[in-house]
Protein backbone atom coordinates (compact mmCIF):
# COMPACT_ATOMS: atom_id res chain seq x y z
CA UNK A 1 0.00 0.00 0.00
CA UNK A 2 2.53 2.30 0.80
CA UNK A 3 4.35 1.50 -2.46
CA UNK A 4 0.92 2.69 -4.44
CA UNK A 5 0.33 5.78 -2.31
CA UNK A 6 4.74 6.81 -3.21
CA UNK A 7 3.69 5.69 -6.70
CA UNK A 8 0.65 8.16 -7.34
CA UNK A 9 2.23 10.82 -5.64
CA UNK A 10 5.36 10.98 -7.90
CA UNK A 11 2.99 9.93 -10.91
CA UNK A 12 5.63 7.04 -11.66
CA UNK A 13 8.34 9.75 -12.52
CA UNK A 14 10.38 8.87 -9.23
CA UNK A 15 13.65 10.79 -8.78
CA UNK A 16 16.93 8.60 -9.12
CA UNK A 17 17.83 8.32 -5.83
CA UNK A 18 14.31 6.74 -5.15
CA UNK A 19 14.14 4.58 -8.14
CA UNK A 20 17.26 3.17 -6.53
CA UNK A 21 16.48 2.51 -3.19
CA UNK A 22 13.08 0.96 -4.39
CA UNK A 23 14.71 -1.19 -6.65
CA UNK A 24 16.90 -2.06 -3.77
CA UNK A 25 14.09 -3.02 -1.50
CA UNK A 26 12.61 -5.22 -4.19
CA UNK A 27 15.84 -7.37 -4.29
CA UNK A 28 15.84 -7.68 -0.73
CA UNK A 29 12.52 -8.40 -0.16
CA UNK A 30 12.95 -11.47 -2.66
CA UNK A 31 16.43 -12.65 -1.14
CA UNK A 32 14.40 -12.57 2.37
CA UNK A 33 10.88 -14.21 1.07
CA UNK A 34 11.85 -15.77 -2.13
CA UNK A 35 8.51 -14.70 -4.43
CA UNK A 36 5.89 -15.31 -2.02
CA UNK A 37 3.32 -12.63 -1.48
CA UNK A 38 5.23 -11.20 -5.09
CA UNK A 39 2.14 -10.01 -7.12
CA UNK A 40 3.03 -11.11 -11.29
CA UNK A 41 3.61 -6.96 -12.11
CA UNK A 42 6.35 -7.23 -9.28
CA UNK A 43 8.09 -9.90 -10.54
CA UNK A 44 8.39 -8.50 -13.78
CA UNK A 45 9.17 -5.11 -12.20
CA UNK A 46 12.22 -6.73 -10.80
CA UNK A 47 13.28 -8.93 -13.67
CA UNK A 48 13.05 -5.53 -15.68
CA UNK A 49 15.60 -3.50 -13.37
CA UNK A 50 18.22 -5.57 -14.37
CA UNK A 51 17.47 -4.40 -18.16
CA UNK A 52 16.03 -1.00 -17.77
CA UNK A 53 18.34 2.12 -16.47
CA UNK A 54 16.82 4.49 -14.11
CA UNK A 55 13.45 4.58 -15.49
CA UNK A 56 10.43 3.46 -12.56
CA UNK A 57 9.81 -0.65 -13.77
CA UNK A 58 6.33 -0.52 -12.32
CA UNK A 59 4.55 1.16 -15.21
CA UNK A 60 6.00 -0.87 -17.71
CA UNK A 61 5.50 -4.18 -16.00
CA UNK A 62 2.00 -3.72 -15.22
CA UNK A 63 1.22 -2.27 -19.32
CA UNK A 64 2.85 -5.59 -20.69
CA UNK A 65 1.38 -7.73 -18.08
CA UNK A 66 -2.29 -5.81 -18.92
CA UNK A 67 -1.89 -6.79 -22.64
CA UNK A 68 -0.51 -10.23 -22.49
CA UNK A 69 -2.43 -12.06 -19.01
CA UNK A 70 0.84 -13.22 -17.31
CA UNK A 71 4.56 -13.51 -17.23
CA UNK A 72 4.65 -17.26 -19.21
CA UNK A 73 2.82 -15.69 -21.86
CA UNK A 74 4.97 -12.63 -22.29
CA UNK A 75 8.51 -14.10 -22.25
CA UNK A 76 7.30 -16.51 -24.80
CA UNK A 77 6.24 -13.62 -27.34
CA UNK A 78 8.23 -13.72 -30.85
CA UNK A 79 11.01 -11.41 -30.88
CA UNK A 80 9.07 -8.73 -33.52
CA UNK A 81 6.34 -9.12 -31.00
CA UNK A 82 7.83 -7.45 -28.37
CA UNK A 83 9.33 -4.76 -30.40
CA UNK A 84 5.98 -3.72 -30.81
CA UNK A 85 6.00 -2.10 -27.18
CA UNK A 86 7.27 0.84 -26.16
CA UNK A 87 10.43 0.70 -24.01
CA UNK A 88 11.02 -2.72 -24.73
CA UNK A 89 14.43 -2.46 -25.66
CA UNK A 90 17.41 -4.85 -27.26
CA UNK A 91 18.75 -5.47 -24.03
CA UNK A 92 15.61 -6.45 -22.39
CA UNK A 93 14.22 -8.64 -25.47
CA UNK A 94 17.63 -10.48 -25.41
CA UNK A 95 17.12 -11.10 -21.35
CA UNK A 96 13.73 -12.09 -21.19
CA UNK A 97 13.96 -15.00 -24.51
CA UNK A 98 17.25 -16.06 -22.42
CA UNK A 99 15.13 -16.22 -19.09
CA UNK A 100 12.07 -17.96 -20.89
CA UNK A 101 14.69 -20.57 -23.05
CA UNK A 102 16.75 -20.94 -19.65
CA UNK A 103 13.81 -22.32 -17.82
CA UNK A 104 12.00 -24.14 -20.39
CA UNK A 105 15.26 -26.24 -21.72
CA UNK A 106 16.31 -26.69 -17.85
CA UNK A 107 12.74 -27.51 -16.81
CA UNK A 108 12.02 -30.26 -19.64
CA UNK A 109 15.80 -31.60 -19.01
CA UNK A 110 14.38 -32.81 -15.53
CA UNK A 111 12.21 -35.12 -17.32
CA UNK A 112 13.91 -35.68 -20.66
CA UNK A 113 15.12 -39.69 -20.49
CA UNK A 114 13.49 -40.15 -17.01
CA UNK A 115 11.40 -43.15 -16.25
CA UNK A 116 7.45 -41.75 -16.45
CA UNK A 117 5.69 -42.63 -13.57
CA UNK A 118 2.73 -40.89 -13.40
CA UNK A 119 1.32 -40.62 -9.74
CA UNK A 120 4.87 -40.04 -8.70
CA UNK A 121 7.09 -37.97 -11.08
CA UNK A 122 6.66 -34.50 -9.32
CA UNK A 123 9.84 -33.26 -12.09
CA UNK A 124 7.09 -34.21 -14.68
CA UNK A 125 4.05 -32.40 -13.32
CA UNK A 126 5.79 -29.60 -12.35
CA UNK A 127 6.72 -29.53 -15.86
CA UNK A 128 3.20 -29.83 -17.10
CA UNK A 129 1.80 -27.43 -14.71
CA UNK A 130 4.27 -24.55 -15.85
CA UNK A 131 4.03 -25.26 -19.83
CA UNK A 132 0.45 -25.64 -19.42
CA UNK A 133 -1.14 -23.51 -16.28
CA UNK A 134 -2.29 -19.52 -17.19
CA UNK A 135 -2.49 -20.34 -20.88
CA UNK A 136 -5.77 -18.61 -22.15
CA UNK A 137 -6.69 -21.04 -24.77
CA UNK A 138 -6.60 -25.18 -24.64
CA UNK A 139 -3.34 -26.48 -25.62
CA UNK A 140 -3.30 -30.12 -26.42
CA UNK A 141 0.05 -31.70 -25.57
CA UNK A 142 1.54 -35.34 -26.51
CA UNK A 143 4.62 -37.07 -24.78
CA UNK A 144 6.42 -39.01 -27.02
CA UNK A 145 7.94 -42.42 -25.10
CA UNK A 146 9.92 -44.97 -25.82
CA UNK A 147 9.67 -49.01 -25.03
CA UNK A 148 10.94 -47.85 -21.40
CA UNK A 149 8.88 -45.22 -21.09
CA UNK A 150 11.17 -42.78 -21.85
CA UNK A 151 10.61 -39.42 -22.87
CA UNK A 152 11.46 -38.45 -26.50
CA UNK A 153 9.72 -35.90 -27.36
CA UNK A 154 7.03 -33.58 -26.34
CA UNK A 155 4.69 -31.02 -28.79
CA UNK A 156 1.99 -28.77 -28.30
CA UNK A 157 0.22 -30.28 -31.48
CA UNK A 158 -3.26 -28.28 -31.39
CA UNK A 159 -4.59 -25.20 -29.65
CA UNK A 160 -8.56 -24.69 -28.68
CA UNK A 161 -11.41 -26.80 -28.13
CA UNK A 162 -10.45 -30.16 -27.82
CA UNK A 163 -13.02 -32.28 -29.80
CA UNK A 164 -12.13 -34.39 -32.85
CA UNK A 165 -12.55 -31.39 -35.06
CA UNK A 166 -9.04 -29.82 -34.08
CA UNK A 167 -7.41 -32.64 -32.75
CA UNK A 168 -6.78 -34.69 -36.42
CA UNK A 169 -5.36 -38.36 -35.22
CA UNK A 170 -4.12 -38.73 -38.66
CA UNK A 171 -1.17 -35.87 -37.75
CA UNK A 172 -0.52 -37.68 -34.53
CA UNK A 173 -0.20 -41.18 -35.53
CA UNK A 174 2.47 -39.11 -38.17
CA UNK A 175 4.74 -37.66 -35.08
CA UNK A 176 4.54 -41.04 -33.65
CA UNK A 177 6.19 -42.51 -36.41
CA UNK A 178 8.55 -39.50 -36.88
CA UNK A 179 9.60 -40.09 -33.47
CA UNK A 180 9.88 -43.90 -33.49
CA UNK A 181 7.02 -43.65 -30.58
CA UNK A 182 5.46 -47.17 -28.85
CA UNK A 183 3.44 -45.30 -26.46
CA UNK A 184 2.15 -41.75 -25.86
CA UNK A 185 0.53 -39.56 -23.00
CA UNK A 186 -1.68 -36.81 -24.06
CA UNK A 187 -2.39 -33.55 -22.07
CA UNK A 188 -4.29 -30.91 -22.29
CA UNK A 189 -4.99 -27.89 -19.76
CA UNK A 190 -8.33 -26.26 -18.82
CA UNK A 191 -8.05 -22.80 -18.35
CA UNK A 192 -11.26 -22.36 -16.74
CA UNK A 193 -10.07 -24.37 -13.89
CA UNK A 194 -12.25 -27.59 -14.01
CA UNK A 195 -10.74 -30.74 -14.13
CA UNK A 196 -14.10 -32.72 -14.97
CA UNK A 197 -13.35 -34.20 -18.68
CA UNK A 198 -15.82 -33.07 -21.05
CA UNK A 199 -17.69 -35.67 -23.09
CA UNK A 200 -15.46 -34.12 -26.54
CA UNK A 201 -12.55 -35.20 -23.86
CA UNK A 202 -13.76 -39.17 -23.23
CA UNK A 203 -14.88 -39.80 -26.97
CA UNK A 204 -11.95 -38.66 -28.10
CA UNK A 205 -9.52 -40.37 -25.50
CA UNK A 206 -11.72 -43.52 -26.89
CA UNK A 207 -11.32 -42.89 -30.59
CA UNK A 208 -7.81 -42.04 -29.97
CA UNK A 209 -7.07 -45.53 -27.86
CA UNK A 210 -9.11 -47.39 -30.82
CA UNK A 211 -6.78 -46.70 -33.18
CA UNK A 212 -3.75 -46.91 -31.36
CA UNK A 213 -4.48 -50.21 -30.67
CA UNK A 214 -5.19 -51.16 -34.46
CA UNK A 215 -1.39 -50.26 -34.66
CA UNK A 216 0.14 -51.62 -31.50
CA UNK A 217 0.80 -48.15 -29.80
CA UNK A 218 -0.16 -47.44 -26.41
CA UNK A 219 -2.20 -44.89 -24.96
CA UNK A 220 -0.86 -44.62 -21.13
CA UNK A 221 -3.02 -42.07 -20.22
CA UNK A 222 -4.69 -38.59 -20.67
CA UNK A 223 -4.20 -36.05 -18.31
CA UNK A 224 -5.89 -33.12 -18.04
CA UNK A 225 -4.04 -29.98 -15.94
CA UNK A 226 -5.67 -26.94 -14.28
CA UNK A 227 -5.02 -24.67 -11.60
CA UNK A 228 -7.21 -27.30 -9.14
CA UNK A 229 -3.99 -29.88 -9.63
CA UNK A 230 -4.92 -32.50 -12.25
CA UNK A 231 -7.11 -35.63 -13.52
CA UNK A 232 -5.93 -38.82 -15.11
CA UNK A 233 -8.06 -40.62 -17.41
CA UNK A 234 -6.38 -44.25 -16.29
CA UNK A 235 -6.55 -43.06 -12.40
CA UNK A 236 -10.14 -42.44 -12.87
CA UNK A 237 -11.17 -45.68 -14.96
CA UNK A 238 -11.92 -44.24 -18.29
CA UNK A 239 -8.83 -46.04 -19.89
Amino acid sequence: MIEDNREMIFGNKLTEEQEKGHRERLRKRFLSTGVKGFLDYELLELLLTYTVIRKNCRGIAKNLLKKYGDLYTLLKQSEEELRKNKYVTERMIVFLKLLFEIIENGLYKKVHNKKITLSSNVKLMNYLEYSLLKRDVEVFKVLFLNTQNELLKEEELFRGTIDRSTVYIRELIKKIFEYNAKSVILVHNHPAGSLRPSDSDIRLTKKIKEVFESLEIRLLDHLIISEKGYFSFLEGGIL
